[in-house]
């Protein structure tokens, strides 16, 4: 069982991960014209449901490995882009997932989304003020690290907003689709013969999101 379980887990983290790296790439589009290099997508909806089924290693290192494969069919090696693209769902997956985990009951479903959004918002505030604003330099020729940082604060508003309704898409479509998908490609009977699957157990108003109502 031990050896099926890996399997089962390698399966699904691959599946989140190849859904992660088409939804970085499409649809992509811009909200703000103030902020038009950050581009709204729902790649962080497979990395958010891989830390939920997965556990928070697992959630990581498919944020990490959606922005490496991103990288390698946009050919877009930016290294900060890359370095914001893991942190901004990376870091907010872990400390969701690590909630989540501890206790997989619905209320705390909801404060670990909860927790995603606000992880978010308050992780690439600082993120885009203190590692974004290297792109004024790399791009549009500001020529110092300070006059970088002073262009970037008059925009940290539109970051906040920004990551307000990308973070509030991702958990609300998550809250939706997990439930259903943890009856199918997140079930923990995938790949498991038929003869060896048991039948669900009856749950209480507590249950889990990883249970069916």
């Amino acid at each position: 069982m031990k050896s099926h379980d890996a399997i089962r887990r390698m399966v699904q983290a691959s599946l989140l991960t190849a859904l992660a790296v088409i939804l970085s790439i499409w649809p992509k589009f811009p909200l703000f014209p103030a902020v038009s290099w950050m581009k709204f997508e729902f790649s962080d909806i497979p990395v958010l449901l891989g830390g939920f089924s997965l556990g928070p290693v697992f959630g990581f290192a498919i944020a990490v490995l959606k922005a490496l494969l991103n990288a390698v069919f946009t050919g877009d090696w930016n290294y900060i882009g890359l370095i914001m693209n893991i942190v901004s769902t990376g870091i907010p997956t872990v400390a969701a997932s690590l909630l989540y985990n501890q206790n997989k009951t619905r209320v705390r479903a909801y404060i670990s989304l909860g927790v995603f959004l606000l992880t978010q918002i308050g992780v690439m505030i600082p993120m885009n003020y203190f590692v974004g604003s290297l792109n004024f330099m790399l791009f549009f020729g500001v020529p110092t690290y300070e006059e970088a940082r002073a262009a970037m604060a008059p925009l940290l508003g539109w970051v906040a907003l920004f990551n307000l309704i990308k973070g509030a898409a991702t958990t609300v479509v998550t809250a939706i689709v997990y439930k259903p998908l943890s009856r199918t490609v997140l079930s923990k009977e995938l790949l498991m013969p038929k003869e060896g699957k048991k039948a669900p157990e009856s749950t209480n108003s507590e249950e889990s999101l990883d249970n069916p109502m």
